[in-house]
């Protein structure tokens, strides 16, 4: 949907002979056979688009442990968007009833209760946070800030308040469809682009903050992509909002962080965006000490484990990859580690409780900034 057929051509046409990208791609690292790999899924979409191939379990597999982190394209020399073309092989996978069971399982539940998660409005009351309900600026959550990282939340809505912006929330507020654009259920993706784009409107605002990175990516072009009208409205992320913040007084930093703390970038904003200076410098406010970079930061960050949504599919990779970046953070000496996206802090902490490694803590920039403040 998103390669036309002169580009789907061209990249598996590039990707089954190219080997080039191979030391970045952390599944291919994990599983250890070369059908994992860019090239490996390249060649296999060649021989399904010849007929060489079936679409069966084991094709299915290969296409659902992909972490689809653009970091595959970022050391591509040719540019190749390989996320797209696996995104695009998912979704003739998906359409033929062959995906995973547990892909359909998850796609077809999301689809019949897209509103998972507790009402943000009601864990925001909970805490003490005022909201307004006809402010024309509206939080949008995501659905982990409304169900294992709630503190990332209510940290967010303390800031909105202490910096004096008044601010409302979706009380029915419905998944941004991302999940199911990453699992190639595009009908439901359209669905809930629709639902997404009505719920924005009725609530009559001219800016969304995003919480989450998979959420603002969605937002920022898939929502109108898949037919959901949000045109006109801004869109920014809560990390840029904090940095505006910091930087007009709007937010006091009370004490500053002494803990030792690196960063982690979520790849939809170091490598879709390309925002790495919001982040470090909000960090350069807030820590009495500078921070640790990791051996791979920025726009070459290696993903926490939660691309793709393979995590539904292969939970055991999944949490191997996001072993390989803890262990990074940790080779710096921090002893926080400190992420961008809600999404990537729920990764890091049921890996780290998984393999009890408990010797370095997983917080949201949002949180730090908020203790920072005095009132987290």
């Amino acid at each position: 949907m998103f390669l036309s057929e002169k580009e789907r051509d061209e990249t598996i046409w590039a990707c089954r002979f190219c080997m080039m990208c191979h030391c970045a791609d952390r599944v291919g690292q994990v599983v250890r056979r070369e059908s994992y790999t860019p090239r490996g899924r390249g060649a296999i979409i060649f021989g399904l688009d010849e007929g060489l191939l079936d679409y069966d379990e084991g094709v299915a597999d290969i296409m659902y442990t992909s972490l689809n982190d653009r970091m595959i394209q970022h050391w591509c020399v040719g540019n190749y968007d390989h996320e797209e073309l696996v995104i695009d092989t998912r979704a003739r996978i998906f359409e033929k009833g062959r995906a995973p069971a547990e892909v359909i399982a998850y796609a077809k539940n999301l689809r019949k209760n897209p509103m998972q998660g507790a009402d943000p409005a009601k864990i925001l009351s909970a805490a003490g946070v005022t909201m307004d309900s006809d402010s024309d600026i509206l939080l949008f959550c995501g659905r982990t800030a409304r169900d294992s990282q709630q503190a990332t939340l209510i940290a967010a809505g303390k800031l909105f308040n202490q910096a004096g912006r008044a601010f409302k929330v979706l009380a029915d507020e419905p998944s941004s469809g991302w999940a199911l654009y990453q699992l190639g259920d595009f009908e439901g993706a359209k669905q809930l682009s629709a639902l997404v784009a009505e719920k924005i409107k009725e609530s009559r605002v001219s800016t969304v903050v995003a919480l989450d990175a998979d959420s603002y990516r969605m937002l920022m072009g898939r929502t109108i992509r898949f037919g959901g009208d949000i045109k006109g409205i801004k869109i920014l992320h809560i990390n840029a909002v904090m940095a505006d913040w910091l930087k007009g007084n709007q937010i006091s930093v009370a004490d500053r962080i002494s803990d030792a703390a690196t960063y982690h970038d979520p790849c939809v904003l170091a490598r879709y965006f390309e925002d790495i200076d919001s982040p470090r410098f909000i960090l350069s406010q807030i820590l009495e000490n500078d921070f640790k970079e990791m051996a791979t930061s920025k726009k070459l960050a290696n993903c926490c484990g939660a691309g793709g949504m393979l995590a539904v599919h292969r939970a055991d990779v999944s949490e191997d990859v996001a072993v390989m970046r803890i262990d990074e953070a940790k080779e710096t000496g921090a002893s926080l580690l400190v992420s961008g996206c809600p999404r990537c802090d729920q990764t890091f902490k049921k890996a780290i409780s998984a393999r009890g490694t408990e010797d370095i803590k997983v917080v949201n920039l949002v949180e730090l900034v908020a203790e920072a403040a005095g009132i987290a």
